[in-house]
Parts: structure tokens; C-alpha cells; sequence
């Protein structure tokens, strides 16, 4: 089992504890923000189970179907995750709204109150946990799962805000404008996440300074004559290159794979954080106007 498997597991398992102790107080207390916090919570086991099951899938070998692997479980997820979490903010916003018309108050505040600040502590925890993970590991996934329990952050201590200006002051519509803007942020939030995952769905190509140093790294090389067709994209776990290198007609097949690989192995140096997977055609002369009119 790798890392980021391990981290979506454990984060399965701090929701689900935390999303029951907040049931069984917002039940208790009648607060509208802690139940819709414990909701909040149960979406994230939810989630992050669907993650592991993502992270599993994503990370088998490739097949005689796919070719290519199951990396984009991972974006794919990505996408499902950001719409959940925005169905989320809707509830929280609808609840809020709600409780504005209705002047609903909380019956046991305090009991909501300490269960905020447990929740807010052990969230803030699993949140620099995953933070570290998903450096590491670089995905996408567990990426997600770690913009879920910052906005479950915020959402706590939010709450937590609300409830000590709610036990100091008693305007309870305190709640419901936090609710609000926690839910607004919400939004914010997981249309970012939305929009990575669709770009690597999409086949984006890599990043402008990648690809100039690929460019340069290719033409200083004094075996090429040119090149052309150089087509980049990235997926959560690798990137992948191919290009078509003009090489003297003259050389040896031996010569001309010496110079792809030697090529491909400055690639790797310079960017020796990130996998490739590299396909380089060897052309005799400058074919591209044939490819071209082929297409």
C-alpha cells in the first residue's frame, strides 16, 4: 500500500469519528451549524473512501485495453469531488438562509462549542498531514482530499466564531451570515480543483518554461539537424513528450539511438522530480509538410 493510499485511509477514518460526534451534538444541541458541519464531514468519508478506491485503480500497470494506464481516475475524480463539495456549499448556503427566517436558537451551546474546537484540532492536523502527502506524492487525489478538510477547516472555524459571538452576544443570526460566506468560499474553492482536474482531463500541454527547455535542449544537441512536431501533455502521475528529430542520413542506426536516448536522458536530469514516458521518431530529412498534408 503506498502513501497516498495510507493518507486517504486515515482521512476516512478521522470524518467518519469526527462527522459522528458532531451528529450526535448538533442533534442534541439543535444547531443547524453544527449538523450541517457533521453533513460536511460525512461527504468527506464518502469521498475520500472513493479516493482510495481511485488511488488503487490509477496506480495498476497498463493493459492490452489501455495502454496508457488509469491515471485519470485520479482528474476524474478530481472533477466528481469538486461538484460534491459545491452541493455542499449549496446545502450549508440553503440551511443558513433558512435558519435567517426561521430565528431558530441553539439549545445547548456550549456542549456545540467544544465539539467545534475538537473538530477544528483534529482537522487542522489531518490537513498538515495530507499537505505533506501530497507534496511527496504529487497527487492529485489526495490534493483533493486535502482541499476538502482545509474548507472543512474554515467551515469549523467558522462555526466556532459564530458560536462564541452567538454565547457572548445572543444573535443567533450570527450563524447563519457565517454560514453564508463559509459556503460562498466553498465554492471558490472547488471550482479550482474543477478546473485542474478538466486541464488534465483535456491532455493541457506542459507549462511554457518546460517546454522552451526541452526546445533548447533539443536544438544545442549537434546530432540534430532540426525537429518538429513536439507535442507535450501531463497527466497527476507522469508526463509525456514526443517529437520528431531530423538526423543526417548518412549516420548508423546505432549513431541515431544515441543521440534520442542521450536527448532523453537530459530531459530526465533537468527535470528529475517529474516520470516521463519520451516517444522520439527519427526522420532522415524534414518531413513535417507530408505529415501535414496527410492530416
Amino acid at each position: 500500500m503506498n502513501l497516498a493510499t495510507k493518507a486517504t485511509i486515515i482521512a476516512s477514518i478521522c470524518a467518519f469519528f469526527l462527522a459522528v460526534v458532531k451528529f450526535i451534538v448538533g442533534i442534541a444541541s439543535g444547531s443547524v451549524a453544527v449538523l450541517a458541519s457533521a453533513i460536511d464531514s460525512m461527504m468527506d468519508v464518502a469521498m475520500s473512501a472513493f479516493n482510495a478506491l481511485a488511488l488503487k485503480k490509477s496506480a495498476q500497470s497498463p493493459s492490452q485495453r489501455f495502454n496508457f494506464g488509469f491515471s485519470k481516475i485520479e482528474a476524474l475524480m478530481g472533477v466528481v469531488e469538486g461538484v460534491l463539495i459545491i452541493s455542499i456549499a449549496g446545502f450549508i448556503f440553503y440551511e443558513s438562509v433558512g435558519k435567517i427566517h426561521s430565528h431558530n436558537e441553539i439549545e445547548n451551546l456550549v456542549a456545540s462549542v467544544w465539539v467545534m474546537v475538537f473538530a477544528l484540532g483534529v482537522t487542522a492536523g489531518l490537513v498538515g498531514f495530507l499537505s505533506i502527502v501530497a507534496k511527496k506524492t504529487k497527487s492529485i487525489v489526495v490534493e483533493s482530499d486535502c482541499l476538502h478538510y482545509k474548507t472543512d477547516c474554515l467551515t469549523n472555524l467558522a462555526t466556532l466564531i459564530a458560536l462564541g459571538i452567538i454565547y457572548l452576544t445572543g444573535w443567533h443570526i450570527i450563524d447563519a451570515i457565517f454560514g453564508i460566506v463559509v459556503s460562498l468560499y466553498i465554492v471558490f474553492s472547488a471550482s479550482k480543483i474543477i478546473k485542474k482536474s478538466l486541464l488534465f482531463l483535456m491532455d493541457e500541454a506542459l507549462d511554457c518554461a518546460q517546454v522552451e527547455t526541452i526546445e533548447r535542449i533539443i536544438s544545442e544537441h549537434s546530432g540534430v539537424i532540426s525537429f518538429h512536431d513536439l507535442k507535450t501533455r501531463k497527466s497527476p502521475e507522469r508526463n509525456y513528450l514526443g517529437v520528431h528529430l531530423v538526423l543526417s542520413p548518412d549516420i548508423t542506426l546505432l549513431s541515431a539511438h544515441e543521440i534520442a536516448n542521450d536527448i532523453e536522458c537530459k530531459i530526465r536530469r533537468v527535470f528529475c522530480q517529474e516520470k516521463w514516458e519520451m516517444q522520439i521518431h527519427l526522420d532522415p530529412y524534414d518531413d513535417q509538410h507530408e505529415e501535414i498534408s496527410r492530416l
